[in-house]
């Protein structure tokens, strides 16, 4: 990003996944400063992903960032599953404090091979800084897992309705106490349709404009003919 301009870095001091648009309110949140050579600048925060967010606009940077890049997160973010997002949350927190932002992933937990992430990251923000999202929109973008040069393009999509199909080891501990550890697997119900799962699948970085609001417009008449006056 600093190929961009002025990067200040501010994430989780921990791993942070799949804890969703959690904020802290019960405990401090610790801030420390990380300076290298190069001229980067970042921060390490005790909180969660939407906290770094929150904290950052706020109060750690001198003025409001002109877009928020959140990630790159090892591990997709597709279909159903950005619920439990905190790379995506991160960027929503970004999107409801008034600044362009963006969510990319990258479609492996393992992988170092950053390379064509970094680039569709910097297109992205080039785009955001050029372009203006409509209210409350944020993007989410998802990269595969393969040289940049392998990439086969960009494709616009929906979000899909791939899940995590979760499952729990009932174990014991030394002390003959029941605890449980969660399995699962990824169960993706879109192959008939194009949606951001089977462009990632496929070689393409998929791009879905998402948004916070979250009623359901289609429904609300309906519902309103029924519950309103009652």
């Amino acid at each position: 990003m600093q190929e961009v301009g002025k990067t200040t870095v501010v994430a989780p001091d921990t791993e942070q996944s799949a804890v969703g648009h959690a904020i802290t309110l019960s405990d401090p949140l610790r801030v420390e400063g990380i300076h290298r050579t190069g001229g980067f600048e970042g921060f390490a925060v005790s909180g969660t992903p939407a906290d770094c967010a929150k904290i950052a606009i706020r109060s750690l940077m001198d003025k409001k960032p002109d877009v928020l890049v959140s990630g790159i997160n090892r591990g997709a973010n597709l279909g159903n599953n950005i619920i439990y997002s905190g790379t995506v949350s991160a960027a929503t927190e970004g999107t409801m404090l008034g600044i362009p932002s963006v969510a990319i992933s990258i479609n492996s937990f393992n992988s170092d091979e950053f390379r064509g992430a970094k680039e569709t990251a910097i297109k992205v923000v080039h785009y955001l800084i050029n372009n203006t999202l409509p209210s409350g929109t944020l993007l989410n973008v998802n990269v595969p897992y393969c040289p940049p040069e392998e990439i086969k393009g960009i494709k616009v999509t929906r979000q899909g309705n791939q899940y995590f199909q979760d499952d729990f080891d009932q174990r014991k501990d030394p002390r003959g106490r029941t605890y449980y550890w969660m399995k699962g697997k990824i169960v993706d119900d879109d192959q008939e349709l194009y949606y951001d799962s089977k462009a990632v699948c496929d070689g393409y970085v998929s791009i879905t404009p998402i948004h916070f609001q979250m009623t359901n417009e289609s429904y609300f008449t309906k519902l309103e003919e029924i519950f309103d006056g009652g």
